[in-house]
Formats: C-alpha cells, sequence, structure tokens
C-alpha cells in the first residue's frame, strides 16, 4: 500500500515537472503586463484615523526600472494595488503584494497537476488508500473519491509542493522573465484595451437607449393617465407594470431603465427587472 501511495506522489511530482515550462511561460507573461502597466503604490499612513493604522494606497510618480529590481523576489515586495478587508481590530485593511497573487497562481497550478493525475488513477487505487490509512469513506460516490482524498489529505503535494515551486521562481532574474513575457503582455494589455473600448460604446448606446425609452415612457403615460410619470416606489408596481404591459415594452428595455435610469425607480422595482422576476406583494 505504502509503495502505491508513493508511486501517486511521483506521478503528481513528475507531472508538475514537466508542466514547469508551461507555468514559466504564463508566469513570465502576467509578471510583464504586472510590471509594465501596473502603477507603483506605497503606503500612506496620513489619513490613518485614531482605530485604525493599516494605511491607504496611493500611486508614486516616480518612474521605475526593471534594473531596480535584481529578482523576481524583489519586484514580490511591490504591491498589487488591491486591499482586502483584515476583521482584526485596529488594521482595517491589509494591502496585497505580487508575492502573495503569484503564491496563489502556483498554488492552483500545483493543485491542477495533481487533480489531473488522481483524474487518470483508477478509483478503487484510492479506495485501497484511503481505507488503508483508517478513513471512513462509507457512502461515497465513485464520482467523490477524488474529493474524499483531497479532503482527507491524502497526497501532502497541493498543500506544500507550490511553495518549493515559489521559490524557484523567486530567484529568477525579472530582467529575463519581463523580457521573456514583454510581447504576450503587450497583447494582452491591447486586448484589453479593445475590449473596455467595446463596453464603454456598448455603455454609452444602452445610456441613449434608455434616456429614448424613458422619453417615450413619459409621453405615453401623460396621454393616458393625463398626468406626469413620477419616480415608481413599489406601491406603483402593478399600475405601472400593466402600463408597460399594455404599451408591450419587451423585457430588454425594462432591463435597460432598471440599469441606467434607477434614479427614476426604487431599488426593489430595478431589482426586479434586473432579475426578470416579479415581485412578492406580500412583501
Amino acid at each position: 500500500m505504502k509503495h502505491s501511495l508513493e508511486v501517486i506522489s511521483k506521478e503528481i511530482r513528475s507531472r508538475v515537472k514537466a508542466k514547469f515550462p508551461v507555468l514559466l511561460t504564463n508566469l513570465a507573461e502576467e509578471l510583464a503586463y504586472d510590471f509594465m502597466f501596473t502603477p507603483k503604490y506605497k503606503i500612506t499612513h496620513e489619513y490613518d484615523s485614531p482605530w485604525d493604522c493599516s494605511g491607504m494606497l496611493i500611486q508614486e510618480n516616480d518612474l521605475i526600472s526593471v534594473d531596480d529590481y535584481y529578482s523576481v523576489e524583489d519586484f514580490f515586495d511591490e504591491y498589487t494595488g488591491q486591499s482586502t478587508a483584515s476583521y482584526t481590530s485596529g488594521i482595517g485593511f491589509l494591502h496585497n503584494s505580487f508575492g502573495e497573487k503569484y503564491e496563489d497562481v502556483v498554488r492552483k497550478f500545483v493543485f491542477g497537476c495533481y487533480i489531473e493525475v488522481l483524474s487518470e488513477t483508477d478509483n478503487n487505487r484510492l479506495i485501497q488508500q484511503l481505507l488503508a490509512h483508517g478513513y471512513d469513506i462509507s457512502g461515497t460516490e465513485n464520482e467523490d473519491i477524488i474529493q474524499a482524498v483531497t479532503d482527507y489529505e491524502l497526497f501532502e503535494e497541493p498543500f506544500w509542493y507550490h511553495l518549493e515551486i515559489i521559490e524557484r521562481v523567486k530567484s529568477l532574474s525579472l530582467k529575463m522573465m519581463v523580457s521573456r513575457g514583454k510581447n504576450g503582455a503587450i497583447k494582452k494589455h491591447h486586448h484589453q484595451l479593445a475590449r473596455r473600448r467595446e463596453e464603454d460604446k456598448k455603455i454609452s448606446f444602452e445610456q441613449n437607449e434608455a434616456y429614448k425609452i424613458w422619453n417615450k415612457l413619459q409621453k405615453l403615460f401623460r396621454l393616458q393617465k393625463g398626468y406626469s410619470l413620477q419616480k415608481i416606489e413599489i406601491k406603483d408596481y402593478i399600475m405601472f407594470s400593466e402600463f408597460l404591459e399594455y404599451n408591450r415594452i419587451p423585457n430588454d428595455e425594462k432591463t435597460i431603465l432598471a440599469k441606467y435610469m434607477g434614479s427614476k425607480f426604487s431599488n426593489k422595482v430595478c431589482m426586479c427587472w434586473k432579475d426578470g422576476q416579479g415581485i412578492n406583494y406580500s412583501d
């Protein structure tokens, strides 16, 4: 049994080793992108309150050079610009570093290799290992065996092997990695700019449509009801829904109104339209 466990562990290590060049290529592109297109941040405590000393990230104006960093590890000390709640008294936020970001990337890579190997391993072999180590798997469905192996941490690789990989990455030259990933990073940047332009164009179009729809509804409402259309509260929902149905206003127009003309409707009305659902009038 022990021999079988060691064999599978070796298979996981071999899979990580075989796919490491792919990981390195992806890391080079991501590192180049972060270095070239992410501002450099520093922490200021100027705005700290007496009960919170977590500080605030602000952009530095100084130009940076790849020569400022000897290794990838040096760059890992920089901040991504993102912060997360600490849930610790006196420290409201923790400011994320690139080291944390890339350790998570490597952890997911190793875990992916681990799952690949387990998926290719005969389930009976895994069941035997679980039983041999005293784990109760009674009632566990066949398709849940891999999850059971993971839950019981039968193989340690995903839970510590990524640290060995991240140490290898840290020692690499940042200049070399940026040079290797530069072209891919530039393509990614251009793609994101193009996608952002398309999104902005879509938003602009939908905003114009929302104003047109609202103006059309105002005219129809005055003609049919004899008074001006005001902000729609939840108490007006039935009346307004019947008005929209009578005038055959499609759901996509309702969604656009809720998205861009929120000041004309209560939050509950907007949520009903966004979800494409009716309303529970007993609320």
